[in-house]
């Protein structure tokens, strides 16, 4: 299993800022199909993944709404051959904990639910389950919040340190770099949508209804737990008051 750093975002976390400062400072490029960034040529330095477990993609197509795209089935019931599969990936996802050097990055899941076009939280699935492997991997890793990354250059230094990336910030103009991010990541599939104010979090949850608000945490609290929704969730608790009147998602 490869020694890089893997790094884990759930879809639209944040992970092109992480990329295009990654690629600035080392030079190298980093895995991406949909959006090649600053470097295209020789090995990544990194390897990525939205899902740390593989099945939980299929889950994520299958509850949120595609633009242009056929439906997906949501995964079949467990026959032998599903079991045999499920037997599998909690073999890799065992080996993947004790072996790889992960850095997760978490965004506002309640933001990210508006972000990505959930229809149900079964989508976030994936958010849960990415977690929960984080938390038992045994090598180092690094927890980075989208929040946090993006209010200066405090956060950049940490991820890379974390992925052995020599670097000075003192002249690194955050606001030039992070124009330049977004237009490259307008060059893909779809555009940026906190481009005129990238500090505005929270903006999608706004429009989230109250009860699918408490559906998605409901859900989350069910497969992570109280103990690891709290460590690794509770900043994004809100009161119940905050939520009220808000029109329905």
């Amino acid at each position: 299993m490869s020694d890089k750093v893997l790094l884990c975002s759930f879809p639209k976390s944040g992970s092109n800022w992480v990329r295009y400062c990654i690629e600035y400072f080392s030079g190298r490029p980093t895995p991406g199909s949909e959006r090649r960034l600053l470097h295209h040529a020789g090995e990544p330095i990194i390897d990525r993944t939205h899902f740390l477990d593989k099945r939980d993609r299929r889950v994520f197509l299958a509850h949120k709404l595609r633009r242009d795209k056929p439906p997906v089935d949501p995964p079949s019931p467990l026959g032998w051959r599903a079991r045999l599969e499920d037997w599998r990936r909690a073999r890799e996802r065992e080996r993947l904990a004790r072996e790889r050097r992960v850095l997760l990055l978490l965004r506002d899941p309640f933001d990210l639910y508006v972000r990505v076009r959930a229809l149900d939280p079964e989508a976030f699935r994936g958010y849960a389950s990415n977690i929960a492997v984080f938390d038992r991997c045994r090598r180092d890793k690094l927890l980075v919040y989208y929040e946090d990354l993006m209010v200066g250059t405090g956060e950049i230094g940490r991820i890379l340190d974390f992925v052995g990336i020599p670097h000075d910030l003192a002249g690194f103009d955050l606001e030039a770099h992070r124009r330049r991010s977004l237009a490259l990541y307008a060059q893909g599939p779809d555009a940026p949508q906190t481009a005129d104010d990238p500090l505005d979090f929270g903006r999608h949850a706004r429009r989230l209804a109250p009860e699918t608000r408490a559906r998605l945490r409901d859900f989350l609290l069910e497969r992570l737990g109280p103990e690891l929704y709290r460590r690794y969730l509770g900043r994004y608790e809100r009161p119940a008051s905050a939520t009220a009147g808000q029109p329905a998602a």
